[in-house]
């Protein structure tokens, strides 16, 4: 996923960037507010991770601001603000969830999992190659391809990360799960799957890098 990350705490904010980018993400990080708005103006994100507490504008007319102004980006509210009030407080502003601090780092993965399957009615492209998330289907060309569910996983992670280098881990993390028992051979093992699918002309290749894992390249024939 693309996610901004909107945290004034500058060790929390590099805790979040390593272990999000680790686990196969994108992150952008503002400390700011104001930072945030002019962020999005510009470019698009799966999710928004948003403190509360900012130097600026309180966290919540962030979130409200964002709304008016009529985003539908899912907003994961990451805050030490803790009672039930405030709470409520953050998701009645357009926030879709709250965590707060202290958070075990496996759960604020699960709960950007859980808010990207929320999402569900965008699609995907990469090349001649279509994802329709909500219907779960895949074609190339306009020809359907016929992939088993962990199958189409896979290359929607790979498509959302094209063109940038993915570990296995990260690849299990977010296709498989964290806790899922399996190696990372199973990897290796549906990238097989999803190579002898991806024939043609501009279909996209999935390369190996050596020491790292995969990346989904765009080519054109």
């Amino acid at each position: 996923m693309n996610l901004l990350l909107i945290e004034d705490d500058t060790g929390i904010a590099r805790f979040l960037q390593r272990g999000l980018s680790a686990a196969g993400h994108q992150v952008d990080w503002v400390a700011r507010g104001g930072d945030a708005v002019e962020q999005m103006a510009h470019r698009s994100y799966d999710t928004l991770i948003l403190d509360l507490g900012l130097p600026d504008v309180d966290g919540l007319d962030v979130c409200r601001l964002m709304r008016q102004q009529g985003s539908g980006v899912p907003i994961l509210i990451l805050s030490a603000r803790d009672t039930p009030q405030q709470r409520v407080d953050g998701l009645d502003a357009g926030g879709d969830d709250y965590l707060t601090k202290p958070f075990h780092f496996q759960e604020l993965l699960a709960r950007l999992r859980a808010l990207h399957r929320r999402g569900g009615g965008d699609s995907l492209c990469c090349g001649a190659l279509s994802l329709d998330l909500a219907a779960h289907q895949a074609a190339l060309q306009g020809v359907p391809l016929a992939l088993s569910a962990r199958e189409f996983a896979l290359l929607a992670f790979l498509v959302r990360q094209q063109n940038r280098a993915v570990s296995r881990t990260a690849v299990l993390n977010e296709v498989w799960g964290l806790n899922a028992e399996v190696t990372e051979n199973t990897v290796d093992v549906y990238v097989g799957y999803l190579r002898r699918k991806l024939t043609g002309p501009n279909a996209p290749r999935i390369e190996t890098i050596r020491g790292v894992g995969f990346r989904l390249e765009h080519r054109l024939s």
